[in-house]
């Protein structure tokens, strides 16, 4: 297939300036591996973009306050622990492949729940076994489009690539696949 055209100079998503959400990309591993957090390349990752209109992350974090003499009997803060997610919702698209995925996860419980997220957020990738949580794959009004919404709650610490990470479709629509360039910086993905 040719491919004969391009985008119109000024439509492109602004690398300045205000941060956009839209340059933001958010990948699941559709293979159910939520084990092997050394290596990227090894995941299928589905793009949850079709139909997906809000991604807000939350950090809830744990602290610990203590008023120590030299405080003048104000508490000194520390935070002792933290649990990111992020809360997707949108429109449900029948055939996109991460929003099937997901679908197929609405009754799943322990570690079939499970898998990896990978989150590109303003050119960082963020990397981390997940549980997809509270799948809500319709909904709604009779005259309105079917709700879809989940929280993907991240387990441990998250990890960011050791080079440059390029997604590359494959030969499923809106299914990537991974791949680092250790010897460049690590920089925005050039595919979407």
């Amino acid at each position: 297939m040719a491919t004969n055209l391009v985008q119109i100079k000024g439509t492109e998503i602004p690398t300045d300036g205000a941060a956009l959400n839209v340059a933001n990309r958010l990948y699941i591993d559709i293979t159910d591996n939520d084990n092997d957090l050394s290596d990227i390349t090894t995941g299928k990752w589905a793009w949850l973009a079709r139909g997906i209109s809000e991604i807000t992350p939350s950090w809830q974090e744990k602290t610990q306050k203590t008023a120590y003499y030299d405080g003048d009997g104000h508490d000194d803060t520390e935070v002792t622990g933290k649990s990111m997610q992020l809360a997707v919702k949108g429109v449900r698209y029948l055939g996109d492949p991460a929003q099937d995925y997901i679908d197929g996860k609405q009754y799943a419980i322990g570690s079939a729940a499970k898998t990896r997220v990978l989150w590109i957020n303003n050119g960082m990738p963020v990397v981390s076994a997940c549980t997809l949580t509270a799948v809500t794959p319709t909904g709604g009004a009779a005259d309105a489009q079917q709700n879809f919404s989940l929280t993907i709650a991240f387990n441990g610490a998250p990890k960011t690539t050791t080079g440059k990470l390029t997604m590359t479709e494959s030969d499923q629509s809106r299914v990537f696949t991974a791949s680092v360039d250790d010897k460049t910086p690590a920089t925005t993905p050039n595919a979407h």
